[in-house]
């Protein structure tokens, strides 16, 4: 990484820095989800930004050519930071990818205001996008994102299908779901047994395709309306074992298991939940050994590595993470245990 390098991306986040300080936020024709979370963004610009510049500057040491020769897909873009400053940067081609339609159309109409010229907007899922890029005949250089990985339903699949773009490129997703940090896995399975029993609370900014209901309780009525004839009981056996499945998965598994008098789990992992209308993962704990098994061979590079803390105005909250920060590099890139985050690095090869 050259001081020119590090240069363009801090460049890149103080120019767009000025940009989203002349917005007004609740003026903007846009959805109220997106709204909210801009705004977070903006107010806690300096406390994201660390980790934004951690994350783009691993997508430039993964560059095989400058970033003006290179194209960047923000994929599962959400309200469109990573593309921004994809942009600020100098980027030659900027795609913006969600599977959340509204975000897309909310993105177009910010990146007008603030004059942020992104090339392509695509909404939908990886095979949306992949059949873009092919039939468009788009070159591909870097895929990144901030906190998606840990909400893709199928991994499998996504994996699978991410491949089906023609020639070699990277990929670089960061995500904060980091269960092999202690303290980070304990919060993420109090968050999966909220979501799974509890429920959450609609408030202003509500991402209107997610469920608010508990996660057991819709698969209860899911399968209640599909199979009429079972008892409370076998309902509620079938409702707690499908967890992890949405829509049709939840039927087909379903209708397996009709028959037995004991029904296994859909999968092993004790708290993992995910919404049973979308698929979208309360925070999935991924098994990062089976992750490389799944993707690893010998045309594709798999790592995984750290990010340092972002510091905030609490000195004495900084304390630790000056601490833990000091520590991931005394013990390597590599070295997740006290770390916030993690960054999934590969290298497809064709």
């Amino acid at each position: 990484m050259t001081n020119k390098e590090i240069l363009l991306i801090k460049n890149a986040i103080a120019k767009l820095d000025g940009k989203l300080k002349k917005l007004d936020v609740s003026h903007l024709n846009i959805s109220d989800y997106n709204k909210r979370y801009l705004k977070d963004y903006i107010d806690n610009y300096f406390f994201f930004m660390p980790l934004y510049e951690q994350l783009l500057q691993k997508v430039i040491y993964k560059l095989n050519k400058t970033v003006q020769e290179s194209s960047f897909i923000d994929y599962g873009g959400g309200c469109g930071i990573l593309s921004f400053l994809a942009v600020e940067m100098g980027f030659k081609t900027v795609i913006y990818n969600d599977i959340y339609e509204v975000s897309t159309n909310d993105v177009k109409v910010i990146s007008k205001i603030i004059n942020s010229s992104i090339d392509h907007f695509i909404s939908g899922d990886i095979h949306e996008l992949t059949s873009y890029i092919n039939e468009n005949n788009i070159d591909i250089d870097i895929i990144s994102s901030f906190d998606v990985l840990e909400h893709i339903y199928d991994l499998d699949d996504w994996f699978l299908g991410v491949r089906k773009i023609s020639k070699s490129f990277s990929l670089c997703f960061m995500t904060s779901a980091n269960a092999q940090n202690p303290y980070i896995n304990r919060r993420l399975k109090k968050i999966h047994i909220k979501a799974e029993y509890i429920g959450s609370k609609i408030e202003n900014g509500w991402k209107e395709r997610d469920a608010n209901k508990p996660f057991l309780e819709i698969r209860k009525e899911i399968i209640a309306q599909n199979f009429k004839n079972l008892t409370e009981e076998k309902i509620l056996i079938l409702a707690k074992n499908t967890r992890g499945l949405f829509g049709e998965d939840i039927l087909n598994f379903c209708k397996k298991q009709l028959n037995f008098d004991q029904v296994k789990p859909a999968i092993k992992h004790p708290t993992n939940t995910c919404d049973p209308s979308t698929g979208n993962w309360a925070e999935h704990i991924i098994d990062l050994k089976e992750l490389r098994k799944l993707i690893e061979n010998e045309n594709t590079f798999v790592k995984f590595s750290n990010s340092f803390y972002s510091y905030s105005n609490n000195k004495i909250v900084n304390i630790p993470k000056y601490l833990f920060n000091f520590l991931m590099r005394l013990f390597g890139s590599q070295s997740l245990f006290l770390s916030a985050s993690y960054t999934l690095e590969i290298d497809y090869k064709n």
